[in-house]
Order: structure tokens, then sequence, then C-alpha cells
């Protein structure tokens, strides 16, 4: 440290130490008013500390290598959890396929068809079926069949590479079927693109079972970057599937999440970094066989980070010699060598043959024209669309909501609610809390306030920036007032007026301007993006099973436990108020429900509810209700209620609720 800097510290120091023994000392009506504009700074790193908590959230999660039935079940409870996160858990009825298939079209190998069939009532996807002219002479029966998902290639399934992989299986006597990958989601009611994805393709496997010339113990599936993140699910979940080719993905989430943007939201599936990781989840389709071909995208590094481990499982089990990986030095592609690479290890591990040596392709495979392809097309007239499939979960899985004339009988939901919602924000999923008391910055004296500066550590390192204002005059205990802004305690501490922070303390509060994740000093990771970052933030969320409100609870009940420490807050009166952000009016609702120390809530939610796709995200909050729903956790404290939308629910059962608990006049709404 040189002299001069040395010098300055040195200075600061006494005067932070001179300003603490002013305060401490002397009286409080003789103490003089400065005319200071802003509150000290003070460096509080949290673009670094948000960053870490991404890194340590995004942590790849290892998987135990286990043998024989200990891995039978442990492979078992994890399909659970992966068709759970994939809200496919229970599985869909498996309806009448109801097929529809386009005329044909003629190729020197095979034919092509398009096919509809349906997935849900009233709900179809479509594919490609190669059906080839010739089958060899071992397949005079019945053929291998294939099913190959495309990624995110231009014109999908009809895309060149596409056609040639299909093309090219057909030639060998394969029966092809290449599934649309659809995209399509409402996380309200827990419904991901991999919802749609996964069961198509599971139902595109029915349909491949159902056609007379495939046999059904001879099923491969082969795919590149979002095709092989469909083949590694159908091998997963799918013991019907005896080889796969990953291609271009199985790479840990991290590889594919980042801190102030996203990589496509098809890959978000809820929740599932709380049980497992890619890499583990390829494997649970053990023994099928499965080939891993990576290249100079984001799977560079996998084949020595990820594979060895895939490796040993399968050698501790006795299938060492049914798993491959496989490096190109190549951009992300599933070009002519990757395939025949592909053709080889399907011949050894579905058709049975004696070797997985790659087979070449012709010099020139003869392919369609895209828009000949496209143009195939046959008329459904049941199909909905996949907008359908909102109504038919709306249907599926209903709120429950029951009539609370008794008290017990709203303790019981309140209690079902509690546990629903400490699941649906992962707030008993946190990263361990830093034992270390909250900063505080010297004490400034202005306009009859006293300004403080303090953290409170919240999960994983985090610390809350929170701004604390109170009367130069008040003595004991205060109450509490918890005023979240959507710009951050900085932005709104000089705001005057009528309830205004200053205003507040005046009258003789604790009011406390917290910054909670992801609002004024705790979003920014150090990229100006900020439109950029929260919306990662909240996909990346997502991932962990930690939604956005659920972090701001989390936040919340930090500076709880902080203001629980200081001698002049009465936690007996502690009102959470959020006027300028329904995000964080909801949190302050939520945060209510699970913490009884808060004992009122005033939150305007500006017209905006769950039902209307108008707030932060929370997988599957609809099957449980939406924000008056929630709001009923509260009927025994005080709660207003500004600007609430007609399908935020009902405002008559929330005031049974309230009456219940004989609070008629604890439940406020206004316009």
């Amino acid at each position: 440290m040189s002299h001069a800097i040395r010098t300055r510290h040195i200075a600061f120091l006494v005067l932070c130490v001179a300003t603490s023994l002013f305060v401490s000392h002397e009286p409080t009506s003789a103490r003089a008013e400065t005319t200071r504009k802003s509150p000290p700074t003070v460096n509080r790193d949290n673009a670094k500390r948000l960053r870490d908590y991404y890194h340590a959230m995004s942590k790849p999660k290892p998987f135990k290598l286990l043998k024989g039935d200990k891995w039978k079940e442990h492979r078992d409870e994890l399909r659970e959890d992966v068709l759970r996160s994939a809200g496919l858990s229970p599985l869909p009825e498996r309806i009448d396929l109801d097929i529809h298939q386009s005329e044909p079209l003629d190729h020197p190998w095979c034919t092509v068809t398009r096919i509809w069939y349906q997935l849900w009532p009233n709900v179809y996807s479509t594919g490609l079926l190669f059906v080839p002219k010739q089958l060899s002479d071992a397949d005079a029966a019945t053929a291998p069949a294939m099913l190959c998902p495309h990624g995110h290639w231009e014109n999908d399934n009809a895309h060149v590479d596409v056609q040639k992989r299909c093309l090219n299986f057909a030639r060998l006597g394969y029966v092809v079927f290449s599934p649309v990958q659809g995209h399509y989601e409402d996380l309200m009611l827990g419904i991901s693109n991999q919802t749609l994805m996964i069961w198509s393709n599971l139902r595109a496997m029915d349909y491949l079972e159902s056609l007379p010339q495939v046999d059904k113990t001879r099923i491969g599936v082969a795919g590149a970057s979002g095709g092989g993140l469909q083949s590694q699910m159908l091998v997963a979940l799918d013991d019907r599937i005896k080889a796969a080719t990953i291609v271009g993905l199985t790479c840990d989430f991290r590889e594919i999440m980042f801190p102030d943007s996203q990589h496509c939201d098809c890959n978000h599936f809820p929740a599932i970094m709380q049980d497992t990781d890619h890499p583990e989840i390829s494997t649970l389709g053990m023994p099928a066989a499965l080939q891993f071909l990576t290249m100079n995208d984001w799977t560079k590094t996998f084949k020595q980070n990820n594979f060895p481990l895939i490796e040993r499982l399968y050698t501790i089990n006795g299938h060492a010699e049914r798993v491959n990986c496989t490096y190109y030095d190549t951009p992300h592609t599933y070009d002519r060598p990757k395939r025949e690479r592909t053709y080889g290890w399907m011949e050894r591990w579905v058709r049975g043959g004696d070797s997985a040596e790659p087979i070449a392709e012709p010099d020139e495979t003869p392919t369609f024209e895209i828009e000949k392809l496209l143009k195939l097309s046959v008329d459904v007239p049941a199909n909905k669309g996949y907008r359908h499939i909102s109504k038919v979960y709306a249907e599926t899985f209903p709120a429950k909501l029951p009539e609370l004339t008794t008290r017990d009988r709203w303790q019981t939901y309140r209690h079902a609610a509690q546990e629903a919602l400490t699941k649906l924000l992962g707030t008993d999923k946190t990263l361990p809390r830093e034992n270390k008391p909250p900063f505080k910055s010297p004490v400034i004296i202005g306009e009859k306030v006293l300004i403080e500066y303090g953290r409170y550590p919240s999960e994983g390192g985090l610390l809350v920036p929170a701004i604390i204002l109170r009367s130069s005059v008040a003595t004991g205990k205060q109450p509490v007032v918890i005023l979240p802004s959507k710009d951050g305690g900085e932005a709104i501490w000089k705001q005057r007026g009528p309830n205004s922070p200053k205003q507040l303390a005046r009258a003789g509060n604790l009011v406390v301007l917290p910054d909670v994740r992801v609002y004024g000093s705790m979003l920014s990771t150090g990229t100006k993006n900020t439109r950029g970052q929260r919306r990662a933030w909240q996909r990346n969320g997502i991932v962990w099973g930690r939604p956005v409100p659920g972090m701001a609870v989390t936040d919340l009940q930090a500076v709880l436990d902080g203001l629980a420490k200081r001698d002049d807050a009465d936690m007996s009166d502690v009102t959470i108020i959020s006027r300028d952000s329904p995000g964080l009016a909801v949190a302050a609702i939520f945060t209510a429900g699970l913490d009884k120390r808060v004992t009122a809530v005033d939150a305007d939610l500006h017209g905006k509810c769950f039902t209307n796709r108008n707030l932060p995200l929370v997988s599957g909050i609809l099957r449980h209700g939406d924000v008056l729903h929630f709001a009923a956790l509260l009927a025994d404290r005080k709660l207003t209620l500004h600007n609430v939308p007609e399908a935020a629910g009902d405002i008559s059962w929330l005031r049974q609720a309230f009456t219940t608990n004989e609070n008629t006049k604890g439940l406020t709404v206004k316009p």
C-alpha cells in the first residue's frame, strides 16, 4: 500500500470512529443536521458475489458409481425425478395415435411419408417416415428401426444433413422415423419445451413399434444438438432403445448456462439440477449402447471431464464395450464422418453385427428438394395445436381449493400450501449462509433521519444491501417497515412526501430498503445488459429449482434475521410494502406466507397474476393456485392488496379465510 493511499485509509478510519463516537454519546436532541445527500459509499462487490453464486448453483452434479440392484434402484428414482421435472409425472395416457399420413414420395432407396400422430387429446405432432424398399436377407420378416430427432437445423427434418442420415439408414435397411421437435412451454402449469419434446418422441416410439415391418427388439436413436438432447432423453427414459448416438450435447448443464445471457429455452428442465445433471441422465438406459460424438463446441472437454465416469459406470456393471466417445475437431455439425460412425454403431448394437466400425456413405446421397418435403401435408381436423396442451394440463391438474369454513380447515390448507410453496420456490434448497454479522456503516444525520447502510448475509455468500432509516428523536423499539423496490434502495431513499421512506422514518418506524435478487444492485453481474441478465437469472433459476420469487423470499428472510438482532427493531410489528413491482409484491406475499414474523403486507399487483402469465416464472404454481390462494396464508394477519386482476383468484374465497380467522378487518382490497 502506498504512503498516500495508507494515509487516506487511516484518515477514513479515524473519521468512522469519530462519527460513531459522536452518534453514541451526544444526546439525540442535540445532534446537528447535515446536508449529506447520499449514504456512505461501501464496496459491496455484488457483481462478484452474484457470479460466485451462479457458479456454485451451476456446479456439475457428479453421480455415484453403483452396481447391480443398487444402480437399478437409483436409476428408477432418477427417472421419476426427470419425468417430474419434465412435467410428465404421472405419464400422460397413451391415447389412440390416430395416424394421418400424406401420399408417399418416391426415392431410389425408400418411400418418404409425412405422418401425424396424437400426443394428448386434440394435440398432434408430425414426422417423416422413411421405409426402405429392400431389406437385407437377415431382415426378411422385420427390419431394425431408427428414431432420428433433429436439432435446431433450418427447415427441421427437411434439412439436407438430416435427410442424408435418414436416407442412408433406409439404404442400410432400417425403417426410420424423424419426428419434428416442436417448441411449446407454459411453465406456470409445469409445461416446458421438454414436456412436449420428450412425450412427442416417446409417442413416436409407440408409432414405430406399431409398424408391422419393424422389429420391436431392435430400435435405436441418433441426433445432434437439440436432437442429441432428445436422443439422450429417450435412451434414459425408454428401455425400448437398444443403442443411442448422442452428438454435440450431454455436457454439464453449466456449459449451456450463463450468468448474463441464456441458451435456448428448450434446454431448461424445471428444478432438474436439484437431483442430477446431463451426464448422469444419459446413463439411465444402461445397458443400452451409448456413443458420444463431441466436437469443437461446448462439448469439447466432455471426453476428458465427463466421459471417464460414464465409462467407469458401464465397466463396473460389465458393459465396457457398450460405451464410446469420439472427438472431432469440427464446428457444431452432424457431418458425414459422424454419420458414418453412427451407422457402424447401430449395425453393431441394433442390428446385431460383429463390428462397430464406420460405414461409408455413397459419394452422393440423392436428397429431396426441401420445399417438396415441407409441402407434404394431410388434413388433421381434430388438431388444435400445441397451445391446447395448456388446457389439457389445467383440466388434469386443477388447483384444489377447499372451503375454508372452519379454522381447522384453514390450518390444514395453510400447512399444505406452505409445503407446496416451499418446494415451488426451492426455499428448502438454499446454499449455506456465511456466518458473519451485517456490516454497518457510520450513521449520517440529516433531515431528522438517521441513515445507516447494512448488508445481511443471505445464502451462498450473498449479502443483501439495505439502507436503514430511523428517526433521530425516536427511542426504544420501533415498528419495522420493509420497502423492497424494483430500482433498489438507493433510488428510493431520497423520495419525499407522504409514505416516502423518510416520512415513514420520521413517523417513528425503522424503515428498511433492501435490494433483493434480481432488483437494484442485486441484479448486475458485471455487464450492462440488465434485460438479458434478468431473463438469464429467471431461466437459470428454473433449472436450479430456485425461481426469482424464491430468491427474493430468501433474501427478505435474511433481512428479517438481521433485523431480529437489532435492539431498536420491534419484531412483533413488521410490515412489507411493495408498490412499484408486481414481482416484488408477490415475493412479499410469499415471504409472509412462509414467515410468521411478517405481521402485515401492503402489495400492489398492478393488474398482474400467474394465470395471465405476466409475473416472474414459478414452474407449476398454477397447479396449486394463484396469488389470492397463497394470500390466504395471511388470513390471521393484515393484508392490503391493490389492483387485483379477476384472474388472480376468488376474492370471496379469500375473504372467507379472513372471516374464519375472525379477522374480517385484516383484509383490504383497493383498486
